[in-house]
């Protein structure tokens, strides 16, 4: 236990809970997609080591790679595959999504009391934006990123997703 205390956080609490809940549902979300590229390739053990130690350190457009190339390689002997391409882009979506709040500062602006995102990239040049955000926009990303590990569970396996649909 850490003996100095904590507060203040660096945000609000309903803005630490949507955070955390984009990174739980990208955990999950990712996780999924592993065992979803194991079973693509064979490996139908959910206890299968073997698609952890290869996919492990791939990053998560590596993954998407594959996970198209098996759907295409794949589509042939299982047509419920043939949906692939708007499912790995909704997938490339939310991924979009959670990158840009996890990648970038959240503050307080002391002018307007307003909760702002600070966005910045260096890809050839510089580019900068602020604009104002509320937890309400973290929970849609969060809500985007369930509805995609929805879409790949139902596109993988066939069958709808136990769990009902969040709009």
């Amino acid at each position: 236990m850490i003996n100095a205390p904590l507060e203040p956080w660096p945000l609000p609490d309903e803005f630490l809970i949507e955070l955390g809940r984009i990174s739980a549902s990208w955990v999950a979300l990712e996780s999924y997609l592993d065992l979803c590229l194991g079973k693509l390739a064979g490996y139908n053990a959910l206890l299968d080591v073997r698609p952890f130690i290869v996919l492990r350190h791939s990053s998560f457009p590596q993954k998407l790679d594959a996970f198209e190339a098996l759907c295409d390689f794949l589509q042939p002997e299982f047509e419920r595959l043939q949906n692939y391409k708007v499912v790995t882009s909704k997938l490339r979506s939310a991924q979009k999504c959670r990158n840009k709040y996890m990648h970038n500062s959240i503050s307080r602006n002391p002018d307007t009391s307003a909760y702002e995102l600070a966005e910045g990239s260096a890809r050839g040049k510089i580019k900068t934006s602020v604009a104002a955000i509320t937890p309400a926009d973290l929970n849609r990303v969060a809500v985007e990123i369930r509805a995609a590990m929805i879409e790949l569970h139902e596109l993988v396996i066939g069958k709808p997703h136990t769990q009902a649909r969040r709009a």
